[in-house]
């Protein structure tokens, strides 16, 4: 989920309305095909789920 107060990388171009019908459509797109997901945030709890997420899928492929 976009949070539009977290910095951005301003090495290349930045269009914040681009940004922002991206998160809008990918989101709609997930939602429209049923497509189970977990909406995070860039709050720490959000970021501490997704860490423990990737490290559970990285012990799974190493399998």
């Amino acid at each position: 989920m976009l949070d539009p107060d977290e910095p951005v990388d301003q090495s290349h171009d930045y269009d914040h309305r681009y940004r922002l019908l991206v998160d809008r459509h990918v989101h709609g797109l997930l939602a429209d095909d049923g497509i189970p997901h977990q909406r995070v945030t860039s709050d720490r709890g959000s970021q501490t789920r997704i860490e423990r997420a990737l490290q559970l899928c990285l012990q799974e492929a190493a399998v």
